[in-house]
């Protein structure tokens, strides 16, 4: 082993007890890995490119990569499961090595041994590349786990000492990286079935019936006409996909307003626009996504059913509780309150009084707009009547 093999060496521990610390820490993978790439080169491992993959759970991607090149910071990509380029996956080194479970994969892209069986390894050589290796590191499960290549530009490429030190620091990182990749599909999954701001509540800790608070907020609701018609007369299958395009309609008019999908109840959406400051900007914000729910329908094309795809929208001002109920086993972050239980009764005089979009008196009045009043209504539950308005020309 001659100096600058044994410099590596010594170097190489250090990066692994820097690998330790950053275990513990919160640090963005992309970040991390930009710093490890970048520190290997600093202690002279030849590295021109690097590149990790994993796998993740989210309800858009199915897998995740950070690509860096020296000089660069690292860029991070998302695959979605019907990605195009998923056939090109398969054919690469990653693909290979996964589909066989190769814990090294290694080609020499220049010189008498050199094998370029993967487009991609042309396209390393034309980098400058002249050795590339292939790391896969289990988490132990089948489809758990993470997988890292290095690319080389030296031209004799990696010494076999830099081969055993970068397959004991890819280990290492995987450590770092599995705690991250855990915290990130912990995110996902709450986020996707809770939403975000409660998904964000519930990993801070609050898990206990009981905790909440309360808020004033904008509430929408909005809820799927003749779906039990729907229902009976589709298949399972094909009920499904309309409730997706609801929920895309509805839902997503929710999100994308910046608001909250606080429950999905069957084939209903609540959701809340919560007062910051001044109940305007909530208000608007809400009556903008009823509008654009409301436009999707209309710019929506035929559903596969002779029954048409139709929704009803309610909006209302009100203080609720925004927080954990059930029973210790089983809990549910949601809103409720007398607010909420109005919401859901003026949904229900959409299709009484034939208007799509109907409001509360004291939504009304937070945010200006074509309103014109539709009566007086008894809700149940309460002991006076509530005035109710929709817009002119619904």
């Amino acid at each position: 082993m001659d100096i600058e093999e044994t410099e590596s060496t010594v170097l190489g521990g250090t990066i692994s007890e820097w690998l330790a610390g950053e275990a513990l820490l919160d640090s963005e993978p992309a970040a991390l890995y930009t710093e490890l790439c970048q520190r290997l080169r600093g202690i002279g491992m030849p590295i021109l490119r690097g590149q990790v993959g994993f796998r993740i759970l989210h309800p858009l991607y199915e897998a995740s990569t950070i690509s860096w090149m020296a000089g660069t910071d690292a860029v991070v990509g998302l695959f979605r499961p019907d990605d195009s380029s998923q056939e090109r996956f398969i054919r690469s080194p990653f693909g290979h090595a996964l589909a066989h479970r190769l814990p090294v994969l290694r080609r020499r892209l220049t010189g008498p041994t050199a094998l370029l069986d993967f487009a991609e390894l042309e396209e390393y050589r034309s980098l400058g590349g002249t050795d590339y290796v292939v790391f896969l590191v289990g988490f132990g499960h089948a489809d758990r786990g993470l997988i890292c290549s290095w690319l080389a530009d030296r031209p004799a490429g990696f010494t076999d000492s830099e081969i055993v030190q970068l397959r004991r620091i890819t280990r290492e990182f995987s450590i770092s990286m599995k705690s991250r990749i855990e915290h990130s599909v912990a995110h996902n999954v709450a986020h996707a079935y809770l939403g975000k701001r409660a998904g964000e509540a519930v990993l801070s800790g609050l898990i206990r019936r009981g905790d909440g608070e309360k808020i004033t907020a904008a509430l929408w609701y909005s809820d799927l006409r003749q779906s039990t018609a729907l229902a009976d007369r589709l298949s399972a299958e094909d009920f499904l996909s309309l409730l997706g395009r609801y929920f895309e309609m509805t839902a997503a008019a929710v999100l994308d307003g910046g608001g909250e999908v606080v429950s999905l109840i069957g084939d209903a959406v609540l959701g809340l626009f919560r007062v910051e400051g001044s109940p305007q900007e909530a208000c608007r914000c809400a009556l903008a996504a009823a509008h654009e729910a409301r436009r999707r329908l209309a710019a929506a094309g035929p559903a596969a059913t002779d029954l048409p795809l139709d929704f009803g929208i309610a909006l209302h001002l009100g203080q609720v509780i925004h927080g954990n109920v059930g029973v210790p086993e089983r809990l549910q972050f949601t809103v409720v309150g007398s607010a909420v239980n109005e919401v859901v009764r003026v949904q229900d005089l959409t299709k009484q009084l034939n208007c799509p979009l109907l409001a509360t008196a004291p939504f009304a009045a937070a945010v200006s707009g074509p309103w014109r009043p539709v009566g007086e209504h008894m809700l149940r539950g309460r002991g006076t009547p509530m005035p109710i308005l929709a817009m002119k020309g619904t």
